[in-house]
């Protein structure tokens, strides 16, 4: 694909304004177009960008030729039906996540994307994960054989924030018919690219045990709506003998940090995966018989190297034929495992 990489935006909110940004920054591609839902918003964002093509309606922004890839970032209920318009109509899509709201979307998703071979489906998902300084340095560790055969994981966050305090804009994200689920779909599809992409995917889930709790958030205004789960904890086992206890939250009045322990036959890791959590890996291992705890600094960097990284990703990919690091196959996979633990 010769030249600048046109791209569309569809969902003119906050996460489409980072990732303009990020696009800029590349400086292989260019924003050309942007689709939002309102007049008003569309004329604001045109005018902050300084970018030439708008419209309301996404499908008249699919129809231009000159368009290469388009960016879905509009709220998850509309993911299925803008994916698929979008490449029947040859165009190359990175895809806010999560990629579906409801389990029997999954297979829908797939055999949309296998009638494109030749166009590419990125799921978002492996920003903040497979992206990463800090998964690379993690994955070196397990790959080197360090920890012996990983067995067990413990995963836990909690917060006292939901999503409409991050994304005042995003009340959507309250409705399950609109979002799929609360924190598990929001923030689990990034537990399970980071987890489960130490072990090459290779896990497959045997059985889940899971409770989901709402209803515990108290906001200020009492008329606001929110049917989501807020608390939730699962106890999984895989095929390959690899067992998991997850919890995750988001409305709860307590906190707890993001921690993993990753616990092997021969040693375990503990850490914050996110690139702005605290910076310290604690690595137990055994040394000459001896217990050793080595304290590892790894690399900090914030959402906006992130995001970089991931348009970064998507361009290689389309530009250059690199493989991509969450296709929407692998996507489905964790989507599976996340509807698995909502179902109870």
């Amino acid at each position: 694909m010769p030249g600048t990489v046109k791209i569309g935006l569809i969902g003119a909110g906050m996460i489409g304004d980072v990732l303009i940004g990020a696009v800029r920054r590349d400086g292989r591609a260019d924003v050309t177009h942007i689709a939002a839902r309102t007049e008003q918003t569309l004329r604001d964002k045109l005018r902050k960008f300084g970018i030439p093509c708008g419209t309301t309606d996404y499908r008249e922004l699919l129809r231009d030729p000159a368009l290469d890839a388009v960016i879905i970032a509009s709220p998850p209920f509309t993911h299925l039906k803008m994916t698929r318009d979008a490449l029947g109509a040859g165009k190359h899509v990175l895809l806010e996540k999560p990629m579906a709201i409801r389990h029997g979307d999954l297979e829908t998703f797939l055999e949309t994307a296998a009638r494109h071979p030749d166009l590419t489906v990125l799921d978002c998902s492996c920003r903040h994960t497979r992206l990463t300084p800090r998964f690379r340095m993690i994955r070196d560790i397990v790959d080197s054989g360090a920890l012996g055969e990983i067995y067990h994981i413990h995963h836990r966050a909690l917060t006292r924030g939901t999503f409409i305090e991050y994304n005042p804009a995003g009340a959507w994200a309250h409705r399950r018919e609109l979002a799929g689920g609360g924190p598990f779909l929001d923030l689990g599809v990034y537990d399970l690219a980071f987890h489960l992409g130490l072990m090459d995917d290779r896990p497959r889930l045997r059985s889940v045990r899971s409770f989901t709790r709402g209803g515990l958030k108290h906001f200020p205004d009492p008329a606001f709506e929110s049917d989501i789960e807020e608390h939730g904890a699962a106890w999984m086992e895989f095929d390959t003998g690899l067992t998991w206890y997850y919890e995750r939250g988001a409305g709860l009045p307590c906190e707890a940090p993001n921690r993993t322990h990753l616990h092997g036959t021969r040693g375990s890791l503990r850490f914050g995966y996110n690139s702005w959590d605290p910076p310290e890996l604690e690595f137990f291992h055994m040394e000459n018989g001896k217990e050793i705890l080595e304290t590892r600094i790894m690399p900090s960097q914030g959402g906006e190297e992130d995001n970089l990284e991931l348009i970064r990703h998507f361009l290689d990919v389309i530009l250059d034929g690199a493989e991509p690091r969450m296709p929407v196959e692998l996507a489905a996979r964790h989507l599976d495992i996340l509807f698995r633990i909502l179902s109870g």
